[in-house]
């Protein structure tokens, strides 16, 4: 399926170029439908068809054989390019990367590395999501790969051939397999502080030394477009519906704009925006797992977007040899310019300062859980490493709560992910409010999985926490009709390190609390369950 902006005859001829989505007509690429409708293409001088993809189509072998002349592709393209894939980047749609990995909700698959020996289906352009296997310890020659059948709906079969695990988009996927009934649990590359660009828009390296003022054109009238589509979601939802996807229904449109808006990350950084710090951490990311050399190749990989020197600065240059045959009057005219120019340095400073904020903005930003706002399992996992040396050092009590909202899948199922997503922020909301001890802090660490760190002095006072943090989730009286109560519940694990001295485990210490969490749910959850050690626990 394709669409074109078609030129009327007055406004004469426009640059014919074609574009290779990398998968069906959906929001995932709301801002060149945008820029289409609105005509924003068209006054960039641009004839611009769509092409659309598929899970095992290649958007890099279509560019580079002249099939198009832009592609929207993955991180993978870092590997094409070292591999001599002729493809420069052109601006990073996603400041996120959507991917994740989508599987069965099954006991026997807790972690990603259980995937060995199970039969996963994946698409052609998802490298990222190997490197996330392969820095988690998972032997893929131990994986049954399988192409990806462009439906989540694969992952309800049974039998010998049974499909475990799926590449998928944390933007549609998910609230696809909901709609078939399916049960799932997600496996994200963020976990492992794998956090890449999604949906870059490239071109062949001829084309962009040939045809540099068509990219640019591109690049910026995409960009008016996602600005339009961000803004006025439901129109182009509508445009959507009525031109490319008739099939498609507007709640999971309108549900992939949302995850959409905060992939973007638009209100911190320009779409569009690459740095190559960014890049090199992602090349690094490909070389430690085997994917790419250590001696990868950024120079010439992406379009510099740094604006160039202004067109006075440079004559001022040719000017300052002139000035020494023309004498004064010239040398006054470059000591104007360079007044000029030293302002434009100026605010290029000013410039660098406000990106380096803007970096500072991005490093909390990955942190945060986006959707609760509560510092995410990265933060976590880091925190918790260093409170736990610092209770060794100072032989102080430490405790762990984790916390699990009680039948939250049936929750999602019957009310939709949408009413999920309240509800979780409505939990997160309350144990906020009442982790407030200097040293407390409160992650989300899992789907419907909370996490608290303390170090309270005593061990009735972290079961009166728990407790506190157990009735202020009763107190909301969120409407939960598949639980005992009638309400949204939680259930507490909570393990308490008493004074001691030397290190702590915290693997030992999160096992403990997820035993204690485990007896929480065998006796009826809606309770807390803690449990008091007197020295730690050592794996």
């Amino acid at each position: 399926m394709a669409a074109a902006a078609t030129a009327s005859p007055a406004e004469g001829a426009l640059h014919k170029v074609r574009v290779q989505l990398k998968w069906y007509h959906q929001f995932q690429f709301a801002g060149f439908y945008a820029a289409l409708d609105q005509g924003y293409f068209r006054r960039a001088g641009l004839d611009v068809e769509l092409i659309e993809g598929g899970p095992n189509l290649d958007p890099v072998q279509s560019v580079t054989s002249g099939m198009a002349e832009f592609g929207i592709g993955n991180s993978s393209l870092l590997l094409d390019f070292n591999r001599g894939r002729p493809v420069v980047a052109v601006a990073a749609i996603f400041q996120h990367s959507p991917f994740v990995i989508l599987a069965r909700h099954d006991a026997n698959l807790r972690s990603v590395k259980d995937l060995e020996g199970k039969t996963v289906m994946g698409e052609t352009h998802s490298a990222e999501l190997t490197a996330y296997m392969e820095k988690a310890g998972v032997d893929l020659r131990k994986i049954r790969f399988v192409p990806h059948t462009g439906t989540v709906a694969s992952l309800a079969q049974e039998g010998p051939d049974q499909i475990s695990a799926t590449t998928a988009y944390i933007s549609t996927e998910p609230f696809e397999a909901a709609r078939h009934g399916i049960a799932y649990k997600i496996f994200n590359p963020r976990d492992l502080q794998i956090d890449f660009y999604g949906d870059t828009l490239f071109t062949r390296a001829q084309f962009a030394k040939t045809q540099p003022d068509v990219v640019k054109a591109m690049r910026d009238a995409l960009t008016q477009g996602w600005r339009y589509a961000l803004t006025h979601q439901s129109e182009v939802i509508d445009l959507i519906v009525r031109q490319y996807h008739p099939k498609m229904d507007r709640a999971s449109l309108s549900q992939e704009a949302q995850s959409i808006y905060n992939l973007l990350q638009s209100d911190v950084v320009d779409i569009g925006y690459m740095s190559k710090a960014r890049w090199h951490d992602i090349g690094t990311v490909f070389a430690e797992t085997g994917l790419l050399s250590p001696n990868f190749k950024l120079d010439g990989f992406f379009i510099e977007q740094e604006a160039a020197l202004p067109d006075w600065a440079q004559q001022a240059f040719w000017l300052g040899g002139v000035a020494i045959v023309l004498g004064g009057l010239i040398t006054a005219y470059i000591l104007s310019l360079n007044r000029r120019l030293h302002a434009s340095l100026k605010l290029q400073h000013i410039q660098t300062r406000e990106l380096e904020r803007v970096n500072k903005e991005l490093a909390q930003l990955s942190t945060t859980d986006q959707l609760t706002r509560l510092f995410n399992r990265r933060y976590f996992d880091e925190t918790l490493e260093s409170e736990l040396a610092r209770a060794g050092r100072n032989a102080t009590p430490i405790t762990l709560l984790i916390i699990d909202v009680d039948n939250f899948k049936s929750y999602n199922d019957k009310l939709g992910h949408p009413a999920g997503d309240a509800c979780l922020q409505k939990v997160a909301n309350a144990l906020q409010r009442n982790v407030r001890r200097a040293g407390e802090f409160v992650a989300r660490i899992g789907g419907e999985e909370f996490a608290v760190v303390t170090s309270l002095p005593s061990a009735d006072e972290v079961i009166a926490l728990a407790e506190r943090l157990r009735q202020e989730i009763i107190a909301l009286d969120i409407q939960h009709a598949s639980s005992p109560t009638g309400t949204v519940t939680i259930s507490i694990g909570a393990t308490t390190i008493m004074q001691h001295s030397g290190p702590i485990s915290a693997k030992g210490l999160m096992a403990q609390a997820d035993a204690a969490l485990y007896q929480a749910k065998n006796q009826g959850r809606n309770r807390t369950v803690s449990v008091l050690l007197e020295s730690p626990a050592k794996t």
